[in-house]
């Protein structure tokens, strides 16, 4: 599931966080490549800055979590960078700099989800008594 953090976002109150969120997910789902098809794909983080005096000036987006596969190739991530961009910045003028990057990410590097196709509750959870010791009554 790729996360979308939007960092060092100006003070504005929370409708204008709710139409960015809904502008960054319907850009994602744009972009077929991606295979994302609604809002319970992604999830989008605005963290407050605590350096309030410079907030606002250069806006930072990160897309991490981007699961590595054919379809989502170089021009692919750069489209969703230079979509991502965009938008923030059609909604934050003011702002001198929006820079994006996207992060690919290969789950063999360590990854786990409490849900998913890949996940069997049945076997995680002979993999989870596998890995504790054993825990002998008293």
């Amino acid at each position: 599931m790729p996360v979308i953090k939007v960092w060092c976002l100006p003070v504005v109150d929370e409708q204008k966080i709710k139409e960015l969120n809904q502008y960054i997910v319907r850009t994602v789902i744009g972009i077929g490549e991606l295979g994302v098809k609604d809002e319970k794909d992604i999830t989008c983080l605005f963290p407050l800055d605590m350096m309030k005096h410079s907030t606002g000036s250069a806006i930072v987006i990160e897309v991490t979590g981007l699961f590595e596969k054919p379809e989502r190739t170089d021009e692919v991530r750069q489209r969703l960078a230079e979509q991502l961009g965009a938008v923030v910045e059609s909604l934050f003028p003011a702002t001198w700099l929006v820079e994006c990057f996207v992060y690919p990410f290969n789950p063999s590097q360590g990854f786990w989800a409490s849900r998913g196709i890949e996940v069997n509750p049945y076997r995680a959870f002979r993999k989870l008594e596998r890995m504790l010791p054993e825990i002998k009554p008293r």
